[in-house]
């Protein structure tokens, strides 16, 4: 049974409030109050020309005043089919100038703007500059961090050049003698930045992070509707408002790339993480998307609403070099100190491309649009070949788990695989012909045991049930994929020794968690251990006949870096393991899936289960849209939660219907009471017999609308008035979505309250 809503509604409530006052505190606050310590003087500069190069040198003495680039002065540094790029040769600053219509996107702050800004100080010196850093000296203990943008260090620029496409310039910050190397492009229809991590100078102290060209775009809300675009969840806006100023409003917001890396300190907030490396931001009639290209797992998003610093909106890459983490320094207690890597992160690059974006489609479905076309330019990501003329649907089987017994654990069949066999069979009778299946819970032990997969629990059919099981779903044309963890270990299978085989922290620590339902330590896996044991049971999977393995809470989705000293590796060593394991899984198999995937594993799985389909619910943002599923469809299939799983089942459907989600149930055999009690499958209800025929239904509903839109892409995506929502498919096909009670009027055709209605292309209302 469900709960009721409203114990649901206080639980959302708290679950809202409680985080957002815990990220003020440990967040927000610490951040405002890095600016006390910036520097405050600053020196004037000139420019000097040596052997066709432009280098500009302080002149001894003076004062620099910081203030907006004289646009009159920049030098035409490159052009292409689209665009002018612009640049000053005294703060490296550009702008980028469309030949259509002569729109302008600069790095810096909008001048006819600027007068209205009411920030004063370090903060307004710091919207004015092309760079700023955060560092600490390592050599003392006692230490705090401090950020500095390279106006307030009294920057210089150093071997600025013009190139064919752009400029190469080094930012070198005088008092604290960082110098950032910097090569900035243009290309036909983006402009692109990109750090040269080798060449980056440190000399007494430490860089912990960067922000290159953060105000690129960024806007007030002056008289003008806009909103940033956050990968928050499904995707969400913060939208545009005028006055924050005056409610003391500091919000930001700043989450990793690719989610946390659990190596290192993380401050506990309830945001999802950010599985796209991808941010943007629309103001009146112009927009542009922002796509990080390489080094993505070494950038944290950075957004800020107008009022917390500045009067404008912006979003940019804040770039990381080393990261916070807990050294313990006894074995026997809890006692220890934070500090920072020594050495800092490196990448051969760190690189954003700036893809403007044309008038007519300056909004967060133009954004994403142009996020599918790199992925299928740059990625070659290709266009979904369907394997039926129906609508897919995903059925996830559970085997088994365990709950808590008098001595020992009391094991729980949840379906065996003959059970499975029938299961199947009376859906498909039933018309649901064109099903995948995910069974989970396979192993010994059931669900709730990780690590020694293999062979399948004798108590639900063994390798040979499993086997048979595989083979009649094949006779319906159905795919089987056994759901797999290998990023956990509780019960030693694999020949796992935690303190040999466990993932470590920077600090050295064990990465261990308790199972609050029966008091077991389940341990992380090391990555390659992980890798390792994944490749070593292609074979078994093979033998049994599997299509593929969906990779639940592990492999594709948590990107974290491992300090054992017998299988170290960093985020980035990690990525790339992650993704030869998918490549070589899909070549072994044929398909290979991931739960909540992030984005670097799209060239590899063919379907992502439980793709979020929502936004993180708190006080910075305000909407979510199906930025991801926009970029998906017609590429690669996805599922939102399980349709049983739903709090609000004919609002569930809608959303599924309106983000082009497949339906996906999650079905036991047994009785949903005799799963009571089970550590991780206790859900509300899973009996398929309880659920086939609301199944059914729904997946009628779905055929009549997705069956021939497999292979579309989402072209379109808007609010008509609260609570409706229209979707344009590639070809014409309309959707329209209306969730209010009281029907909605689409042209001379009703659309029923709380339903939705299509119109086939080419048709109008």
């Amino acid at each position: 049974m469900k709960e009721k809503p409203y114990i649901i509604r206080l639980a959302v409530i708290i679950s809202v409030i409680i985080p957002g006052i815990l990220l003020i505190v440990f967040q927000v606050v610490p951040l405002i109050n890095k600016t006390l310590i910036y520097s405050s003087e600053s020196q004037n500069s000139q420019t000097a020309d040596s052997q066709g190069t432009n280098a500009v040198q302080p002149v001894a003495g003076a004062k620099r005043t910081i203030q907006l680039p004289d646009e009159d002065k920049f030098i035409l540094a490159a052009q292409s089919s689209k665009f002018r790029l612009w640049v000053d040769n005294e703060t490296a600053h550009f702008k980028l100038e469309s030949k259509q219509n002569g729109r302008i996107w600069r790095s810096y702050p909008d001048p006819e703007q600027w007068s209205k800004e009411t920030i004063t100080g370090t903060w307004k010196n710091n919207l004015l500059s092309p760079a700023m850093v955060e560092y600490i000296d390592l050599a003392d203990f006692k230490a705090q961090s401090k950020i500095i943008s390279w106006s307030e260090d009294n920057g210089q620029l150093e071997n600025f050049k013009i190139t064919g496409e752009g400029f190469r310039v080094t930012f070198h910050f005088s008092g604290t003698q960082f110098k950032i190397p910097v090569e900035v492009k243009l290309k036909d229809d983006y402009i692109e930045t990109t750090i040269i991590d080798d060449s980056i100078q440190e000399v007494k102290l430490n860089l912990i992070s960067l922000k290159l060209y953060p105000m690129f775009g960024a806007e007030p809300a002056y008289g003008q509707e806009g909103y940033l675009f956050l990968p928050d969840g499904s995707g969400a806006l913060v939208r545009f408002k005028e006055n924050l100023s005056n409610t003391n409003d500091s919000s930001v917001y700043l989450e990793t790339v690719y989610g946390r890396d659990s190596a290192f300190y993380n401050e506990s907030t309830s945001r999802n993480p950010v599985n796209m490396p991808v941010f943007g931001i629309k103001s009146a009639n112009q927009a542009f998307v922002g796509v990080i290209t390489e080094g993505e797992e070494y950038a944290k998003l950075f957004a800020a609403s107008g009022g917390a610093f500045g009067q404008s909106y912006w979003v940019t890459p804040e770039w990381q070099y080393r990261v916070k983490y807990y050294q313990n320094t006894s074995n026997t207690n809890n006692t220890g100190f934070f500090t920072y890597n020594k050495k800092r992160f490196s990448v051969p690059k760190r690189s954003v491309r700036y893809y403007p974006l044309e008038e007519s489609r300056s909004d967060y479905t133009g954004m994403a649009v142009k996020y599918r076309e790199y992925l299928m330019n740059e990625k070659k990501l290709k266009v979904l070949r369907p394997k039926s003329d129906k609508t897919p649907f995903f059925v996830n089987i559970v085997g088994a788990d365990v709950k808590r017994g008098l001595i020992w654990d009391h094991y729980l069949k949840g379906t065996s695989t003959s059970e499975a066999a029938q299961m199947i069979k009376s859906l498909y009778d039933m018309g649901i012909d064109n099903m995948t299946v995910i069974y989970s819970g396979w192993q010994k032990g059931g669900y709730s045991s990780y690590g020694g997969l293999f062979p399948v629990d004798s108590r639900l059919g063994g390798s040979t049930g499993m086997k048979e099981f595989i083979e009649f779903a094949h006779s319906l044309k159905i795919p089987v994929y056994l759901n797999s963890i290998y990023s956990q270990n509780n019960n030693g299978g694999d020949g796992f020794i935690s303190r040999y085989h466990g993932l470590q922290d920077m600090g050295g620590t064990l990465l261990e968690q308790k199972n609050y339902s029966n008091g077991d330590i389940i341990t992380q896996t090391s990555p390659r251990f992980e890798a390792k044991t994944i490749l070593r049971d292609l074979k078994k999977y093979q033998e049994l006949g599997a299509d593929g393995i969906n990779f639940d809470n592990g492999t594709g989705s948590l990107l974290n870096s491992d300090f054992n000293n017998r299988y170290k590796a960093n985020r980035s060593e990690v990525k790339t393991l992650q993704e030869d394991v998918l490549r070589q899984v899909k070549q072994a198999l044929g398909g290979v899936s991931a739960a909540k995937a992030n984005f670097y594993a799209l060239e590899q799985v063919n379907h992502i289960d439980r793709l979020a389909d929502d936004y993180s619910y708190d006080w910075f943002e305000d909407e979510a849209v199906p930025f991801a599923q926009i970029v998906l469809h017609g590429l690669i299939t996805y599922t939102s939660d399980w349709s049983n799983f739903r709090e609000e089942f004919s609002t569930g459907f809608l959303k599924g219907i309106e983000y082009g989600a497949y339906p996906s149930y999650v079905f036991t055999d047994s009785a949903s009471s005799d799963m009571f009690g089970a550590y991780s499958t206790n859900y509300y209800s899973m009996d398929y017999r309880e659920w086939e025929t609301k199944a059914y239904e729904e997946y009628k509903r779905y055929n009549q609308v997705f069956a021939d839109l497999q292979d579309k892409m989402i072209m379109g995506h808007r609010r008509l008035v609260s609570g409706v929502a229209e979707i344009t498919y590639e070809g014409g096909k309309i959707i329209v979505v209306n969730y209010n009670e009281n029907p909605y009027s689409y042209g001379n055709i009703q659309v029923p309250g709380q339903d939705f209605i299509s119109i086939e292309g080419g048709k109008k209302p």
